[in-house]
């Protein structure tokens, strides 16, 4: 193990790989803690969030989130979070959050599209363009089935 300290942050490194990185304080008993290094930790174990340390560290609208779910709906909303994290995206986790809250959605699958809605651009479709004024009276001739059915209709 190898730590470089620096005058705000401390690195720490393993066979020289970067292990993580943490605000350094210089207030007295002060405790820094960079909740999206423990994401991946909390989503093997999600019903223990509220006991660890970090856990006031989030994003307030998170901390009132999580709270609020259990289960299977925990485990899967902090599986979104480790998402939004890994893509470098933890500025956004309240966006997501609002935008699914002013749809009056609050599972973590909406949530997940409301991610993608705002950070994932690129799977967002293009507004279909039709070539020419739809067809207002469609009338198709069924007669190609009447010949399957050996005739015309019976009633």
């Amino acid at each position: 193990m190898q730590a470089k300290i620096f005058y705000d942050h401390v690195e720490f490194f393993h066979d020289h790989k970067p292990v993580g990185t943490y605000r350094r304080s210089y207030r007295e008993g002060e405790e820094v803690y960079d909740w999206t290094q423990y994401v991946t930790t909390l989503c093997r174990k999600p019903g223990a969030i509220e006991h660890t340390r970090f856990f006031r560290q989030m994003p307030e609208q998170w901390q009132s989130y999580l709270s609020l779910t259990q289960g299977k709906e925990r485990k899967s909303a902090l599986r979104l979070l480790k998402e939004i994290v890994d893509d470098g995206n933890a500025f956004l986790c309240d966006d997501a959050l609002e935008l699914a809250a002013s749809n009056g959605r609050t599972d973590a699958d909406s949530l997940r599209q409301c991610y993608y809605m705002i950070a994932k651009k690129e799977y967002r479709p293009d507004p279909l363009k039709l070539s020419s004024a739809p067809m207002l009276n469609y009338d198709p001739s069924l007669t190609v089935y009447d010949s399957l059915t050996g005739g015309g209709a019976r009633v």
